[in-house]
This record gives C-alpha cells, structure tokens and sequence, in this order.
C-alpha cells in the first residue's frame, strides 16, 4: 500500500448498474458557513464493483460486532437495519 486516503465520512453512495460509487467528505473546521458549522467538502470517490460493495458491508458489520464485544463501542438505542 503506498497511498492513504482520509476522510471524515462517505457523503453520498450512488448506485449505478453494477457499480457503486461512495463520495468521501472531509471536514473543514477553519471554513464556516452561512450558520455557523464547519464547512463540509467532498473530494474523493470510490467506485467499486456492487458485489465488492457488499462484502464490504459484511466487514465493516463485522468490525462493528468485534468492538461491541471488546466494550470499544456501545450500542445505539435503535438497531442498524440488517441485510439479509
């Protein structure tokens, strides 16, 4: 690996045919809009195949499971929706 890439969170995910595109977001704390909140800026895109999307999924679910058990993270009142 010789490239990181840093982002706040994924802004938007289009799904297009068989591919899935996630726009990243960073935010800019230094910039303010118009009310007052960090202005938020989107300036990366992966595109990824719909089945690698998917199992993509399942990981980061099973990520999620693992640090619930290991007490890194708590659970939320209301339950992420599963896929079946």
């Amino acid at each position: 690996m010789n490239q990181e890439i840093f982002a706040d969170g994924i802004s938007a995910i289009h799904v297009t045919g068989n591919l899935v595109r996630l726009d990243l977001m960073t935010v800019q704390p230094q910039l303010k809009s118009d009310n007052g909140q960090p202005v938020v800026e989107v300036n990366r895109r992966i595109i990824m195949p719909l089945e690698g999307f998917v199992q993509s999924l399942a990981t980061q679910q099973d990520i999620v499971r693992q640090l619930l058990e290991a007490g890194i993270l708590k659970q939320n009142r209301v339950d992420p929706i599963e896929v079946p």
